[in-house]
């Protein structure tokens, strides 16, 4: 007996020390849970919150909940208690709240709080300080954790003060010590002016966009109006450059489709839209010297919008233009030798401005201009960069026109403006250079992944390409490897993905069918899907494709892809040749399976109030119909039953504006088919 005694108690003191093994690991953090502990799946609706800093706003947080779904609502901070839970709590049906406390680097590595943050359905970063946010956050599972919800769950993501200012791909970082605008405008490279730029938190809403808080007390304006002048010059934003600025009381909430609303609890606190005029380009952002903005002054145009507990007023945050509502006034910000003066005046022309302009087939002596818009007809104005002369052209109603007689390896400046019977729009911008010689040389913007530590294009194999590349640092040109590919004649493209730590990733496949320097036209985004697997979609060229070399690019990334140019934050990007030859065969959309499918027909275009869909299935299976705005904004999207055989769908536009769209049909995960169409009203 004695001996079974022993035993027994030794088989105790083990079963204690494992427990408190798993007790001490347990508690490596501090969170507080009200509500309950079990997790919930709701259905959420994306979108994006900016609470300035002060008392915070019910009636943002209301809107928060209502897109939860009443689902988990979870809090982070680097320093505090849990003040928030039984305040959020109170204000509507939510499953929980959770405040997770992630003071350092080790703590936001632990996988049960990325995994916390990844079941939520509402996520709210607290005030603070944000450059704890950025140096214990960034380059993290919580980082990839907050941009899965952003990107992929599509949930309600929210902050105030720190919480906020991070929320743009350009931020104020506070990396030093805290800056005033008076110091910003005396010396926009003040050592305190630490802007992180596009490697944090990936919201497309929010891309060229800083945002800035506190902004009545203490006034913001000097600084943020110095933090777009260093974005325009040094940042790459270019005249896409952006601001938010949000007074204490108030929050600016967007919903899924880039509508912006303006909440606060009583009169008087506003939101600040800032964007360039495009005729106006800061005169002095240098080192050591006050900032000088005025032009004339043009200055920096802002649209400042009062707040109300409707949220009554919104901003279209596709245009930025756009205005419903009768609590915005419109002005101008003028900064001469570091003063700062702001005027408020009339509403500019409702017209908007032509969006994602481009220059391809660019050669020695031409180049072809590309644009999207809903404007009656377009004026086009260019010049070479050395020049003070602007050529306009005659105002024309299509949205590309062709460039002739330029000289040769010289850099041009292109400006394109809407016309519309309210006045013109601001001007669209973009500066390319011609070839130096050789004739139609094609070329092609950039695209990169900025961080290719945790996933790469491993592999790439079609016809006589078999390119075992691994990891280019986020972007590698194999143009010079060359597969031969026959109009109408299916061929496999093998991608097989590269990978520290296994996760989904996002791939897209793009040609440049009539080999124009471009990405965009109907029918050249050939494959999408979301996949860690090694996958083998059959490629096929349609006949109306150019008879030439022409180029294929592969991204690959964590995130979802909007683009086939730009940067990303994690992944890479590859370029490949394909020699296409001739053949008469219809193209048929990409396929990740053997399976055929029969013409997928979209009618009218122009639609007015109903877009009709035809197609047929080969088995039996929902069918999802998405369609994006020309900014790549989702708009509209439904689920279809799709039936073995032919089937119909009918699809209500007449709640959307007019102008042009892009349309997916895809089936699970895999694109079956894309275009372009326009609605008229």
């Amino acid at each position: 007996m004695k001996n079974i005694y022993n035993i027994n108690i030794n088989r105790l003191t083990i079963l204690l020390f494992l427990l408190a093994i798993n007790f001490t690991y347990s508690q490596t953090y501090t969170s507080w849970i009200t509500g309950s502990n079990s997790d919930v799946n709701a259905t959420t609706t994306g979108g994006t919150c900016l609470m300035g800093g002060g008392t915070d706003n019910d009636d943002a947080i209301k809107w928060m909940i209502q897109k939860s779904g009443g689902g988990d609502f979870v809090v982070i901070r680097s320093t505090g208690t849990a003040g928030y839970n039984d305040y959020i709590y109170g204000l509507g049906a939510v499953n929980s709240v959770e405040t997770i406390l992630i003071d350092s680097r080790t703590k936001a590595g632990i996988a049960e709080i990325a995994t916390k943050i990844r079941n939520s359905e509402a996520l709210f970063i607290a005030g603070g300080d944000q450059a704890t946010y950025v140096s214990y956050w960034k380059d993290t599972p919580v980082e990839d954790a907050i941009n899965y919800l952003i990107n992929t769950k599509k949930v309600p993501v929210g902050g105030t003060s720190a919480g906020c200012a991070i929320q743009g791909k350009y931020y104020y970082s506070a990396a030093n010590s805290s800056v005033t605008s008076a110091q910003a405008l005396a010396n926009p490279y003040n050592s305190d002016m630490t802007i992180g730029a596009n490697d944090f938190l990936n919201n497309p809403i929010m891309a060229n966009l800083i945002t800035d808080t506190h902004y009545n007390n203490p006034d913001r304006r000097g600084r943020q109006t110095a933090f777009i002048a260093r974005m325009w010059k040094d940042l790459g934003t270019g005249l896409n450059a952006k601001g938010i600025g949000v007074y204490e009381k108030t929050a600016v909430c967007i919903d899924q489709n880039g509508i912006a609303k303006v909440f606060a609890p009583a009169s008087a606190n506003y939101a600040y839209f800032y964007q360039f005029d495009t005729s106006s380009i800061p005169e002095t952002v240098t080192s050591g010297s006050a900032l000088t903005w005025n032009n004339t002054g043009k200055g920096v145009r802002i649209m400042k919008i009062e707040g109300d507990t409707t949220g009554s007023t919104t901003l279209n945050l596709n245009d930025w233009t756009t205005v419903s509502g009768s609590k915005a006034s419109y002005g101008v910000i003028k900064v001469i030798n570091g003063t700062l003066t702001e005027t408020l005046g009339t509403a500019p022309s409702g017209c908007p401005t032509p969006a994602n302009l481009t220059a391809g087939s660019i050669t020695t002596n031409s180049a072809i201009l590309n644009w999207a818009g809903s404007a009656t007809n377009y004026t086009v104005k260019y010049k070479a960069n050395s020049s003070s002369t602007w050529t306009t052209l005659s105002a024309t109603t299509t949205t590309f026109v062709n460039l002739t007689s330029l000289n040769a390896n010289t850099g041009y400046n292109v400006e394109v403006y809407g016309n519309c019977t309210s006045g013109s729009s601001t001007a669209a911008s973009l500066n390319f250079t011609t070839t130096s010689g050789g004739g139609g040389t094609v070329t092609y913007c950039s695209s990169k992944g900025s961080d290719v530590s945790r996933e790469w294009i491993k592999k790439v194999a079609i016809g006589s390409i078999s390119n075992l590349s691994n990891s280019n640092g986020g972007y590698a040109d194999f143009s010079s490897q060359v597969a031969n590919i026959s109009k109408g004649t299916a061929t496999t493209l093998t991608l097989t993905p590269g990978f520290s730590a296994t996760r989904k990733l996002y791939w897209k496949v793009f040609i440049d069918l009539n080999n124009n320097g471009l990405f965009t036209d109907s029918g050249e985004e050939v494959y999408a899907v979301f996949s860690s697997q090694t996958l083998t979609p059959q490629i096929t060229i349609p006949s109306s494709a150019a008879v030439a070399s022409i180029r294929m690019r592969i991204i690959m990334s964590y995130n979802s892809i909007t683009s086939s140019c730009g940067t990303y934050n994690y992944g890479e990007t590859e370029d490949y040749t394909l020699n296409v030859s001739g053949g008469t065969a219809k193209f048929m959309e990409s396929k990740s399976r053997q399976e055929t499918n029969t013409a997928i027909v979209v009618y009218p275009n122009p639609a007015v109030d109903i877009l009709k869909i035809d197609f047929a299935l080969a088995e039996k299976k929902d069918i999802q119909v998405s369609i994006y705005d020309m900014n790549a904004s989702l708009v509209k999207t439904i689920i279809a039953k799709g039936n073995l055989g032919q089937n119909n769908v009918e699809v209500n536009v007449s709640d959307l504006k007019a102008g042009q769209y892009l349309l997916y049909i895809r089936r699970g995960q895999e694109v079956i088919k894309r275009s372009k169409f326009i609605i008229a009203k």
